[in-house]
């Protein structure tokens, strides 16, 4: 078994996700976002293995977004991350990029000011969310 020093000089690609956010002048745009892991002891007895840094969050819940929902542009009410569960959703950045959420996918919404985005359930199915509200960063 490798110890936390070994894992981490040895390397592991790290998890990769998408952001959403707004810039300065209130545009939205997506942007990858990669978060480091390192192998360790999380849950002893239990063997190590990869965890990423443990960061706050407020408060957490479930959405059911009806199919044929559409969101017009608006900003996230919440700093948030949201994980499909099921069905599945498409994300549209102010500045027209859009992103397909599937099951099983991720997404951080950090685009609490200006335009926003829109959003959608795509499919004939409901999607299913559940979401991570996370504090505001300090300015």
């Amino acid at each position: 078994m490798a110890t936390t020093e070994e894992s981490a000089s040895a390397g592991r690609a790290p998890l990769a996700f998408e952001r959403l956010y707004a810039d300065a002048a209130g545009e939205s745009h997506f942007a990858p976002l990669a978060i480091a892991i390192t192998e360790r002891l999380f849950a002893p007895p239990a063997r190590a293995f990869w965890v990423s840094p443990l960061e706050e969050a407020a408060r957490q819940g479930f959405l059911v977004v009806p199919a044929g929902w559409v969101g017009a542009l608006h900003p996230s009410p919440l700093r948030m991350w949201i994980f499909v569960l099921g069905g599945a959703m498409e994300f549209e950045a102010s500045d027209g990029e859009r992103r397909a959420l599937p099951t099983g996918s991720a997404l951080l919404l950090e685009d609490t000011t200006g335009k926003g985005h829109a959003s959608k359930v795509v499919g004939a199915t409901d999607a299913t969310l559940a979401v991570v509200q996370l504090p505001m960063p300090a300015r």
